[in-house]
C-alpha cells in the first residue's frame, strides 16, 4: 500500500459509506440502502463476512506463500464457480470476527505469507469493510486484490493506491458467453476498462481460465486485446476448469491438452508474459 493512500482510509471510508446508502459499487446499480440492512444482487449489507482464511502456496505469478483471505457475496453468478455455495446468501455464512482478522493476518504474516491475498466471491464489493480491517494492519502490507473486476468508478478512487497487485480475472468475451455463463452481459466493456486503470495503478496479473471450445469466441480476443493495450501485463492461462454438474450453459468436458497447446501458442506469438 502507498503510505498517502493508507493515511486516506478514513476519509474514504465516510465517502464510501454515503455510497452504500445507494449503492452503485458495481454496474449493477441495485441503488439499495446496504446501511440499512437492505441487499441487491450480491446480497450482502454494510458488513464483511469473511468465511475462510488460509496460507496458499500454489498461487501463481511468484506470489506464494500467499495470505488468502475469501469474503463471502458476488456480482457475477459464475455457473461454474467453485465457492458459490458461500455467495448465494453471504450474509448468513458463519464468518471469523471481524475483530479476529488483524490478528490472523499478522500470525500469517509470521508464518510466511508474502501478501494479503483478498478475494471472494468479489472481495470489491465488500471494500467498504475491507478497508476498516486495512486501517488495522501495518501501512508495509503487501495487499493483492484478486477481482473479478466488475466494479464501478466510486471503488476506483477507493481503493487507489492500496494495492500492490491487481490479480485480475478475464473469464469471457463473447457478450453471449458473457450473458449465459456470468450473468452479465456487459462483462466484457466493464472489465477492459477496470483492467486498463488497474494496470496504471499497481502491478496486474491477468488470470484467464480456458474454457474448452471457446477458443474463438472468447480466449483468442482476450488474448489479443492484452497484447494491443496492456502488453506489459503478466498472464496467467489456467488449465484447471472443471465442468458443472449439471453442465448448463457451461462446456460439460475438460479442456482438450491440444487447444490449450494451441493458446499458448498464440500467447508466445503475441509477445505476452506468461506465468
Amino acid at each position: 500500500m502507498k503510505e498517502t493512500a493508507y493515511l486516506q482510509i478514513a476519509s474514504r471510508r465516510l465517502t464510501l459509506r454515503k455510497e452504500l446508502t445507494r449503492c452503485c459499487l458495481c454496474p449493477r446499480q441495485c441503488k439499495v440502502d446496504r446501511t440499512a440492512g437492505r441487499t441487491g444482487f450480491c446480497g450482502l449489507d454494510d458488513r464483511l463476512y469473511c468465511f475462510r482464511e488460509m496460507i496458499y502456496d500454489k498461487e501463481e505469478g511468484g506470489l506464494s506463500p500467499s495470505h488468502q483471505v475469501y469474503f463471502a457475496g458476488c456480482n457475477l453468478r459464475c455457473a461454474f464457480c467453485s465457492v458459490g455455495e458461500w455467495n448465494q446468501a453471504p450474509t448468513r455464512v458463519p464468518t471469523i470476527k471481524m475483530e479476529d482478522l488483524p490478528r490472523r493476518i499478522e500470525t500469517r504474516k509470521r508464518q510466511g505469507a508474502m501478501n494479503l491475498n483478498l478475494l471472494g466471491g468479489e472481495p470489491l464489493i465488500s471494500v467498504y469493510g475491507i478497508l476498516e480491517l486495512l486501517e488495522k494492519l501495518p501501512p508495509d502490507t503487501s495487499v493483492v486484490w484478486n477481482s473479478n473486476m466488475y466494479f464501478s468508478e466510486p471503488v476506483r478512487h477507493a481503493i487507489e493506491g492500496l494495492a500492490d497487485l491487481f490479480l485480475a480475472d478475464y473469464k469471457c468475451d463473447s457478450g453471449k458467453c458473457c450473458e449465459k455463463m456470468l450473468g452479465a452481459g456487459d462483462y466484457t466493456h466493464v472489465v477492459r476498462s477496470n483492467i486498463k486503470w488497474a494496470s496504471k495503478s499497481a502491478g496486474l496479473l491477468i488470470r484467464h481460465v480456458v474454457m474448452p471450445g471457446h477458443f474463438e469466441c472468447c480466449s483468442e480476443p482476450i488474448l489479443e486485446w492484452i497484447a494491443r493495450n496492456v502488453p506489459a501485463a503478466r498472464v496467467s492461462l489456467r488449465a484447471d476448469y472443471i465442468p458443472p454438474i449439471p453442465a448448463g450453459d457451461c462446456p460439460a468436458d475438460y479442456l482438450d491438452p491440444k487447444e490449450y497447446q494451441k493458446l499458448l501458442e498464440l500467447a508466445n506469438h503475441l509477445h505476452l508474459l506468461t506465468v
